[in-house]
């Protein structure tokens, strides 16, 4: 084990994060220590037993002999590189090295430290491909890299706070995860360190409520979820959120929400809503239900749902991406908050403001159905699925003769790499090789995420007859190194599609984040354009 005694990291290696690490069921073991960092989207993994979030900006140490299993099988965006090390100790009068355990400052096997964006821009030249590079160079970065990642490591970590505010952050957690059980003020003044008396007075100032009433509400947020998510009797629903007494379950029910347990459902439509994700948003307008706000990074609104969403007089509520802002979410006063993927974090104080229906699909066709089986729906969603389904045809019929005689690839420029579009994955990825049955290149068969890890080298054995090039839009970031070294190098000028003049310019905001029902058939012209050669200069603006 590494002591405070002078000790020295050596670099191992370095690999991006590839399609194993989201597929659902992957397990990674580790044989030495580990610096794993996200520079893109979010998963859930277990790392040695434990469940954690992970999400863009972070950074994960894991000691040798760690085992890390992929849980959640639909990060398409999933992106970030795993570097392994090894340490030694000085000793002896020779100063001589010995291989010893290294064991994570804090935490338990693992340690999890959130980047800013700025600590990830400086670390950024680290991860960029340095094919310029001879091997004592590259081996100088790579060294530096692993310091790099130490350092923040390393920073102070905060120590135990006994204050009343952390006792009163405790008994609200208690709250959180006992919610179903039995639960008194003299326990939750206990787990807070203080006495009854004065634990009340100090969480009503906080909370504005009595700890009791805190848990009253709680509990209510969480049977609204049970009745719209399953079909359990109000009796039922109160005894798994808590309540002994189904009376008393009912009175404060229609206390909170103006409306018994049994006619809630109903009044569902009605509900002040927030959506945490503009895809899921378009859908819900295209049923008739129109929230009464959207969560959205600026950045990455496609236009047709901006002009969606002010049409419909739905608020949009700007969030910084990957950052999801609790506290504007809590100043709308939502009645109700939708969204597809959501962090435990996240989701453990949005459970405090209302209830939520999270994790929702996050493609098209599966959320569209989820949506109209919430919301009652059916008959709207069967004439949606119409229309769309019309479409598609109407492009078959146009791309027919090119769809078994020409390959077609998504290239996807980073800020610190490139990645492609699989051809087994949802979201564009059905849309192209599945409902329209184009063909992806032969060496690109093997990647079955929905983005997969993608070099120079790569590209140049593809070599599709078209080719559609995604800029990564990202907050703080930008491609255009990538995009410049990309452009400059042999294998570019060699493809096919490059010669044939045949590369296309996509649209994050609307190929990734806005393919829903409107934005649909726009892409699907987009393509029908592109491969047709129907209207180029549409087609090549970037």
């Amino acid at each position: 084990m590494v002591s405070s005694s002078e000790w020295t990291a050596e670099w191992v290696s370095r690999k991006p994060l590839t399609r194993q690490w989201m597929v659902a069921g992957e397990v990674h073991f580790f044989q030495r220590p580990a610096l794993i960092m996200i520079t893109d989207g979010q998963s859930i993994w277990s790392i040695n037993g434990h469940r954690v979030q992970v999400s863009f900006a972070q950074l994960i140490a894991v000691e040798e002999d760690s085992v890390i299993e992929v849980i959640d099988g639909e990060a398409p965006d999933l992106a970030g590189w795993q570097i392994q090390f090894n340490t030694y100790t000085l000793f002896g009068g020779e100063r001589e090295t010995g291989k010893v355990e290294w064991k994570v400052p804090a935490g338990n096997s693992f340690q999890q430290v959130q980047l800013t964006s700025l600590d990830l821009a400086g670390l950024g030249h680290y991860l960029r491909e340095a094919a310029a590079l001879d091997v004592i160079q590259k081996r100088i970065g790579n060294q530096a890299l692993v310091y790099e990642l130490l350092k923040h490591i390393y920073r102070e970590q905060p120590h135990g706070d006994h204050s009343m505010g952390e006792g009163l952050l405790r008994s609200v957690t208690y709250m959180q995860e006992h919610y179903n059980e039995m639960i008194t003020r003299n326990q939750l003044a206990q787990i807070a360190g203080v006495s009854p008396w004065y634990y009340s007075r100090k969480f009503n100032e906080r909370y504005g409520v009595a700890p009791l009433s805190y848990l009253s509400q709680y509990r209510v947020y969480r049977a609204q979820e049970q009745l719209l998510l399953t079909s359990a009797t109000s009796q039922k629903v109160a005894r798994q959120v808590g309540f002994e007494d189904v009376h008393y379950f009912s009175r404060r029910f229609k206390q909170f929400t103006g409306v018994s347990p049994r006619n809630y459902v109903q009044t569902l439509s009605q509900r002040k809503m927030v959506v945490l994700n503009p895809l899921c948003a378009e859908i819900m307008i295209e049923l008739g239900v129109i929230p009464h706000a959207v969560v959205v990074p600026p950045l990455l609104l496609a236009e047709h749902q901006r002009e969606q969403f002010i049409h419909h007089q739905v608020e949009i509520l700007d969030t910084p991406q990957f950052n999801l802002d609790v506290e504007r979410i809590s100043h709308a006063e939502p009645e109700l908050i939708i969204g597809t993927f959501i962090t435990e974090n996240k989701k453990q104080k949005l459970h405090t403001i209302a209830p939520i229906i999270a994790d929702m699909p996050s493609n098209l066709e599966a959320q569209l159905n989820a949506l109209a089986a919430l919301f009652r729906k059916d008959k709207e969603a069967r004439s949606i699925r119409e229309h769309l389904d019309h479409q598609l045809d109407e492009a078959r019929k146009q791309l027919d003769s090119l769809i078994h005689s020409v390959t077609v690839m998504v290239l996807r420029i980073e800020p610190f790499g490139y990645r492609y579009m699989g051809g087994c994955s949802n979201g564009m990825s059905n849309v192209l090789y599945g409902q329209l049955q184009l063909t992806l290149p032969e060496p690109l068969r093997t990647g079955k995420a929905w983005f997969n890890s993608c070099s120079v080298e790569l590209l140049g054995n593809a070599n599709p007859d078209y080719l559609f090039v995604e800029k990564r839009v990202m907050e703080h970031f930008d491609a255009e190194e990538q995009i410049r070294e990309l452009m400059e190098s042999s294998e570019w000028r060699q493809l096919k599609a490059v010669k044939n003049n045949r590369v296309f310019y996509i649209d994050t905001r609307l190929w990734v984040d806005g393919c829903g029902v409107l934005g649909y058939p726009i892409i699907l012209d987009q393509i029908v354009r592109c491969l047709t050669g129907a209207d180029e200069e549409k087609c090549y603006a970037q």
